[in-house]
């Protein structure tokens, strides 16, 4: 996760303030706005603005100053952890990863799908809403002759619901009941074996990964 753990260090000290405890993100832009810092000494959570960060590396954050650190007494609950359901009330499981893009969190990972942050219709203490918007086909305006309503079958077009991709850490760990095969009669995985990253991405190969969902044992 984004700066998680690195050391904070201070150039006007030159000493090590702490570590990086958590990244406090904007629920309205998704941006980074700081980070909560536990002090070395007192084991303190400190603010850290990301306008007052002046440099990151592969290990550290390097600050300006300790003194623009700002004492946080509440800190905001993170993310993780928290469940996501949609408006229809379906589960999608409990957040256990961020994804972010230049300062900006861009999609959220749980443990049954990766969901975009353009999705998340609402974030609060606990719960975090999505919702998937449904695709609309442009109808011509036809006109037609009026027919009797005796013997018409009406038909009614379905709408195909948003495309959830889980993550490739749901399968792996898991035991499939059946045997998969893929193309060619090519066997992907048997059944009773334990499911490992390789035959998720052989089964993506063969366009089999519904198939491995729904052998999974539950």
């Amino acid at each position: 996760m984004e700066n998680i753990s690195k050391i904070v260090l201070s150039q006007a000290s030159g000493e090590k303030i702490g570590y990086v405890l958590d990244v406090v993100i904007d629920f309205q832009t998704f941006q980074i706005t700081g980070y909560y810092v536990v002090e070395e000494e007192t084991e303190n959570e400190l603010f850290l603005k990301s306008s007052d960060i002046v440099a990151v590396s592969e290990f550290v954050v390097v600050i300006d100053d300790e003194a623009n650190l700002e004492f946080s007494p509440v800190r905001t609950k993170t993310l993780i952890g928290r469940c996501v359901f949609d408006d229809k009330g379906v589960f999608f499981g409990h957040v256990i990863g961020m994804e972010f893009h230049r300062n900006k969190l861009v999609k959220i990972l749980t443990d049954r799908c990766e969901i975009l942050t353009k999705q998340v219709a609402k974030i609060s203490n606990d719960i975090v809403f999505v919702q998937f918007k449904k695709k609309r086909k442009d109808v011509q305006k036809r006109t037609f002759p009026k027919v009797s309503s005796e013997n018409v079958v009406t038909i009614q077009s379905l709408q195909k619901p948003e495309k959830v991709t889980l993550a490739t850490s749901f399968y792996v760990g898991k035991v499939v009941s059946e045997d998969i095969i893929g193309y060619n009669s090519e066997r992907i995985i048997s059944k009773g074996q334990i499911i490992s990253r390789s035959v998720v991405d052989k089964a993506k190969k063969h366009n089999r990964l519904n198939q491995l969902f729904f052998a999974i044992k539950r």
